[in-house]
């Protein structure tokens, strides 16, 4: 849980921070509550990997499992409501820890004719619900969706709300990155923003120190943060979240503390704080594998974690969603929605590269621009590969992503489709109460705090074996990682160990057993 000490409260019960606790409090809760942990029994049972071994589980079943797809079945399962993503794939600069799709520094030629066929798919989607989409949720990602200039902006923008109903609290995020305010018409673009609708504006910093970013390619420094800071404070924006990364190369438990610290002296109140995390395809994979001593090791990791938390708590935040920080109890709704529902709300992906889960159908948009556009050009959507799951196999879906938020309602899941997952996952589950990971409070499940640090190795616990099977040969048809354009973008932890043409980590005779 996070420390809710030293919290000061306004006359009107509003929580305020009191002076954070220092670096070396701080520290020593963090390599205490490290001390402590089981790393050996974790790593015995599969859940606690070394840096090059973790990734979250972001969709199930693997991207690896899914075969060729119509879009007829996507689509069969629609909702009343939705969760829409669409991605901008346009940057200007190859952040090296980046592994989703991007272009680098297209002309305004290449991005009109991207936009054009998004505008397109958007039509072709919408065309399959009655009277359109309706919107829970709008999120823009990329990419950097603040490459596009104030035109092209408003003719998404535009183009959308004619396809997408939208209601008083439907949360729609734009992603910023700092960088913009480089360009001459900055203004104009936040402006465009502004007014296309979004009401929460996702800030990617990952560091605060110079060092770090400059290692990473980042592309911005501490300046810019604070002019877009102040060009945002202008605007009146109010649900702001800035993005974090620890484990980065030149990350030092100094500069990660400074960094928490400064941003909370900002007047951050919601935070996105993920682990670095490593695809073969990544510049940052070959740096850790040239030179793995100058990353945190799997330990210091464990602590900047725990950092994160008791820094954090301490200002008064409590963790949604896990990753995801607020001061205010608000989470994002996108990212409730994707791990708390039981599928009432469906999560639609637009654009190159996106995915979603449409009514029991995990699927993958395509995952080159050229070919999406010519997809489009011919009047199909983007859809690429996907899997329309069992009942079975949706009930191991529910618990992956259930327990990186609210937890987990066996009851409800039983009641969906017919599964008792008390009982499918008996051994499971005693297994991870043995180890102090979860509790099981009659039909619900939820993780402990210790559970909380490790959710992912919990999480692709669950998937079943005929998934791991199909995953484990499709392993062996790839001759390169680092270009396959499947094992490029499949986000799951399952099967990334020991591929033909991998990877070495260095730090693994080091790890704890």
């Amino acid at each position: 849980m996070l420390s809710q000490r030293g919290q000061v409260s306004d006359p009107a019960g509003n929580i305020r921070p009191s002076v954070p606790p220092g670096l070396g409090e701080t520290l020593e809760y963090a390599q205490t509550k490290v001390g402590e942990l089981p790393l050996g029994e974790l790593r015995a049972a599969g859940v606690h990997r070394t840096p090059l071994e973790y990734y979250l589980v972001g969709t199930y079943p693997p991207l690896k499992y899914l075969r060729d797809i119509e879009e007829d079945e996507v689509y069969a399962g629609l909702t009343p409501s939705q969760n829409l993503y669409l991605h901008l794939p346009f940057c200007e600069q190859y952040c090296t820890f980046c592994h989703f799709y991007k272009e680098i520094r297209a002309d305004a030629g290449r991005v009109d004719r991207y936009l054009a066929a998004l505008r397109e798919e958007i039509t072709l989607a919408a065309a399959r619900a009655p009277g359109g989409f309706t919107a829970s949720s709008v999120y823009f990602g990329g990419g950097t969706p603040s490459y596009l200039d104030a035109a092209q902006l408003d003719g998404l923008f535009a183009h959308l709300w004619r396809h997408v109903r939208t209601g008083g609290d439907t949360e729609i995020t734009f992603e910023l990155h700092p960088g913009v305010v480089r360009r001459p018409d900055y203004e104009d673009r936040l402006d465009a923003i502004a007014a296309g609708g979004v009401n929460r504006w996702v800030f990617g910093i990952q560091s605060m120190d110079e060092q770090v970013l400059a290692t990473l390619n980042r592309g911005h420094g501490r300046a810019e943060v604070y002019r877009l800071l102040e060009l945002l404070a202008a605007r009146d924006v109010r649900d702001l979240n800035v993005d974090l990364i620890f484990g980065l190369p030149s990350q030092t438990v100094e500069n990660w503390y400074a960094t928490l610290v400064e941003l909370l002296a900002a007047g951050i109140e919601k935070f996105n704080i993920f682990p670095l995390m490593f695809k073969r395809s990544d510049p940052i994979t070959r740096h850790y594998i040239r030179a793995p001593q100058e990353f945190p090791d799997e330990r210091e990791r464990l602590v900047m974690h725990y950092m994160a938390e008791y820094v954090l708590g301490h200002a008064g935040f409590t963790r949604g969603p896990v990753f995801y920080y607020s001061r205010r109890g608000e989470h994002s709704r996108q990212q409730r929605n994707k791990f708390d529902s039981i599928e009432a709300d469906n999560l639609v992906g637009l654009g190159v590269s996106s995915f979603g889960y449409i009514g029991g159908t995990q699927y993958y948009n395509l995952c080159d621009n050229s070919a999406y556009m010519a997809a489009v050009a011919a009047g199909r959507t983007g859809v690429w590969r996907g899997h329309t799951l069992s009942a079975e196999e949706r009930v191991r879906r529910a618990v992956m992503f259930g327990i990186r938020s609210g937890g987990v309602d066996f009851g409800a899941l039983r009641d969906a489709f017919g599964v008792d997952g008390t009982e499918l996952f008996a051994a499971e589950l005693r297994r991870l109460r043995a180890l102090g990971l979860v509790e099981v409070d009659g039909a619900h499940l939820a993780l402990t705090d210790l559970g909380g640090a490790f959710v992912d190795g919990i999480g692709h616990l669950f998937a079943s074996d005929e998934v791991r099977a199909r995953v484990a040969e499709a392993n062996e048809r790839i001759e390169s990682p680092a270009s396959d354009p499947v094992d490029r973008h499949d986000y799951s932890p399952i099967g990334r160990l020991d591929l033909p043409g991998g990877i070495e980590d260095r730090h693994r005779d080091r790890a704890v057993r």
